[in-house]
């Protein structure tokens, strides 16, 4: 009997990857202050793809099977939870190629992790 889709494990995942960018965007804050590294957007970047590999791949894991479809749910969770934090927090309109180029980050990754995670869990 197939296991059914366990929405509270997404909201999970994408509590995780919030958690996980947050703990990775002040460790880079640190980075950044104390020494002469330059800031750019590829690591902003990096720090999404990390978190939410994270995320989607402890989902999937936890789920034990489906796990593109957990990590596709996480990610595409994790970027409505930001694109309402940014409407919330910034008064200007967001860019909308750099939203899609995070939105394309974010699915490749948690794509990734979702896999990883669901193979590891065998």
């Amino acid at each position: 009997m197939p296991k059914s889709f366990k929405l509270s494990l997404v909201v999970k995942g994408i509590l995780i990857s919030a958690l996980c960018a947050l703990v990775l965007s002040l460790l880079f804050s640190f980075i950044l202050a104390f020494t002469r590294t330059p800031e750019s957007e590829l690591s902003l970047n990096i720090i999404l793809g990390i978190s939410i590999f994270c995320g989607s791949a402890l989902t999937s894991y936890q789920a034990g099977a489906k796990g593109l479809y957990y990590g596709l749910a996480v990610g595409v969770g994790f970027m409505l939870f930001l694109l309402v934090v940014s409407a919330i927090f910034v008064s200007s309109s967001p860019s909308w190629l750099g939203f899609g180029e995070k939105t394309v980050i974010s699915l490749v990754c948690s794509a990734v992790g979702g896999i990883m995670g669901a193979i590891l869990k065998r």
